[in-house]
Parts: C-alpha cells; sequence; structure tokens
C-alpha cells in the first residue's frame, strides 16, 4: 500500500510540473472595441464639437500601435450619427453629425497626428433648455451607442461684478499710501444659472511689450502684443444658492505677472490699451465657464489622486461606451479696467518694479507710457 502510494504521488508531482514548467502567458484579454465620446454641448455657438474614438488592443508595443490611424479612428461610413432635440418624449428636430480632418494638432503625443478625424454638429445658436439633447451613433458592426445632456441656458448680465453693460467697469488690485503698497481683495460676482453645478473664473490679462535696443529705452525694436491668461479659481452652486462670489488676493495679482513676465531693462509694459471713443483703459476680460452636473462629476472623478488610496472610480453616462456628453457654456466681461493706484502699485511695488509697468491712458501723468 506504502509503495502504491508513492508512486502515485510521484505520478502527481510529475504531472504539475510539467504543466508548471510552460513559459507561454496571454496577457492579452479576448478583443474588444469600445466607442470612447467626448462633446461638450455648448447653446452660444452653432457649431458643436464631439470627440468620438475607439479603444484597441494589439500583441506588441501598444505605444507604437497608437501611431497608427485606424488603432483610435473609426474608418469612413463605420457608423452614422445625429443629435435629437427632444422634448416631452418628442423629437422636435434632428441635426446630423459630419465628419472632417483637422491638421492643427500640436505637439508630438503618442497618438496618430498631427492629421485627425474631428466631428462635428450643425446647430441653431440658441438651444433650448427646456430640451433634451439626445447623441445617436448607428454602427454597422456592432452595438449602437447613446447619450443624452440637458443644456445650460445662457442669460445675459449673469456676472453682475464686474458688472457688464458699463462702459469702464474697474478692478482695484491695490491701494497706495506715501509710497506704501497695500494689497486689495476682489470679488467677482455671478447669479447662478438654471442646470449649472461647477463655475470657473478666468481673468485675460491684455499687455503690450515695447522691446528697446537699449537699456535706455531710446531705440525701439518692436511691439508685442501679449495675454496672460489667469485662473481664478472654481467655484460649486449648492441648494439654495442664488449667487457665488469668488474672493481674489490682490497680491496674486502681482505675484501672478512676477511669476509669468520677464525683469529686462530693454522691456516695457503697457497694460491694455486706451480706448478713446469712452476714455478708458481696456486691460481685462473676465471670462466666466459654467458646466452643468455631469461636468462635475466627470472633472472630479479624473481629477489628481493625492490621498492613500490610489484606486480611481470609473464614470460615464454614455450607453454602450464610455466617455462624457455634457454641457457648458462661457459668459465674459470684456474691456475691464484698472485704478489709478492698482498702476501706481505695480511701479512701487519690490514684487513688480523691475517690470516696467506704464499706463496707456493720456492723462495718467507719470505713469502714461508715451514719450
Amino acid at each position: 500500500m506504502i509503495k502504491r502510494v508513492g508512486i502515485g504521488l510521484m505520478i502527481a508531482v510529475l504531472t504539475l510540473g510539467w504543466c508548471g514548467c510552460t513559459t507561454d502567458v496571454e496577457l492579452n484579454a479576448p478583443y474588444k472595441s469600445t466607442t470612447l465620446v467626448f462633446g461638450l454641448i455648448d447653446p452660444g455657438l452653432d457649431t458643436q464639437w464631439v470627440k468620438i474614438n475607439r479603444t484597441w488592443l494589439g500583441e506588441g508595443d501598444n505605444r507604437v500601435i497608437a501611431t497608427i490611424q485606424d488603432s483610435s479612428e473609426y474608418q469612413d461610413g463605420a457608423f452614422t450619427g445625429v443629435i435629437n432635440e427632444v422634448r416631452n418624449g418628442v423629437v422636435l428636430s434632428s441635426y446630423p453629425i459630419f465628419d472632417t480632418t483637422l491638421t492643427n494638432k500640436e505637439g508630438n503625443g503618442i497618438f496618430f497626428g498631427p492629421d485627425f478625424k474631428a466631428y462635428y454638429i450643425l446647430t441653431p445658436e440658441e438651444l433650448s433648455s427646456e430640451s433634451i439633447y439626445e447623441l445617436e451613433l448607428d454602427f454597422e458592426d456592432q452595438d449602437d451607442v447613446f447619450a443624452s445632456t440637458e443644456v445650460i441656458e445662457l442669460i445675459p448680465g449673469t456676472v453682475t461684478r464686474p458688472p457688464s453693460g458699463l462702459s469702464d467697469p474697474t478692478i482695484n488690485f491695490a491701494q497706495v499710501f506715501n509710497n506704501n503698497v497695500s494689497f486689495s481683495d476682489y470679488g467677482f460676482r455671478w447669479t447662478v444659472t438654471e442646470n449649472a453645478v461647477r463655475y470657473e473664473a478666468n481673468l485675460i490679462i491684455y499687455i503690450n511689450e515695447y522691446i528697446y535696443e537699449d537699456v535706455e529705452q531710446t531705440q525701439l525694436i518692436e511691439v508685442v502684443p501679449r495675454q496672460l491668461n489667469w485662473f481664478l479659481g472654481e467655484a460649486r452652486a449648492l441648494l439654495g444658492d442664488n449667487e457665488i462670489t469668488k474672493d481674489v488676493s490682490g497680491e496674486s495679482f502681482f505675484n501672478f505677472l512676477a511669476n509669468n513676465l520677464e525683469e529686462n531693462p530693454r522691456i516695457r509694459r503697457e497694460l491694455g490699451t486706451w480706448d478713446d471713443t469712452n476714455s478708458t483703459i481696456r486691460a481685462f476680460d473676465f471670462v466666466l465657464t459654467i458646466g452643468d452636473q455631469n461636468l462635475d462629476t466627470y472633472l472630479n472623478v479624473n481629477s489628481p489622486l493625492t490621498g492613500v488610496i490610489q484606486e480611481r472610480p470609473e464614470y460615464t453616462n454614455v450607453s454602450n461606451g464610455l466617455g462624457l456628453f455634457s454641457s457648458r457654456v462661457s459668459t465674459r466681461v470684456n474691456g475691464v479696467s484698472y485704478t489709478a493706484n492698482t498702476m501706481s502699485a505695480l511701479r512701487l511695488s519690490p514684487v513688480t518694479n523691475e517690470l516696467n509697468f506704464c499706463s496707456p491712458d493720456p492723462f495718467s501723468g507719470e505713469f502714461f507710457c508715451g514719450e
């Protein structure tokens, strides 16, 4: 009996050893292509863009496969698509999806470029916040893809500070007394919009750089217009909110300029341009970008992980696919000016006094950029 058991164990060990020594490992799962959709419907535009791609899986280095066009892009005629405007279950209008080739892809990324296929839809400039907009992709050889979104109504006068509609809205970032600078906070303010949750604020800063051959600034070479995009932060509308205020530190304005501009004695900087008709300076545009709940959730889920747990939950509102089909809109107050105190502080503050700022206002005395 002992001998028989020993022979049986030996056979079992040899069998397991034979099976365990194989070096064939299947790394790839069975191939299945998934449609990727990313589209943000903007009711203020007459052309909507939707990114439609697909996943891929192949043998070998997938970084190499990514550079092949049909790895991530669908071939012509692979599907037809529409966006339907639906209200109370009734389709009011249908807008077909067209494709085109764009050639302006920036950078040397790992994906196919610089040419790439893009999809667009021609819609009215004013989409209704009372309707649902449904995306339908009808495929020949795979499951059809669906997604839907409400849109955010674009209401004039959403931004109340700086006030829109005035000829000379003005921002003050500092106070100066006896050549001593103290910084002033500024509260940007806007009303809450229907269907909107997330708000992102930016201030576009317009500067003309006068570049000279000499440090005495007597031989002008050229004038270079520049735009700086200052991200002011984001805010969320809570239940019951009617208005949101985003307070911005005046000191952060000076630090932003110092961190984004070169100290150079051969460069003189004119902050904004002079509007002779209204006798004011046009230096800033305040831009407010508004997103709905789906966009807010998508951005939160895909924000950088900072905790101990590094697992990222998956979020999509696309049926039979992955991605996001949502709504956003932008509103802005253009041509905002600044106070004389702000210009004086730019000249006196040790943070910015080497940036050589001046004013385009011909009535600003010693601050005037003119000779």
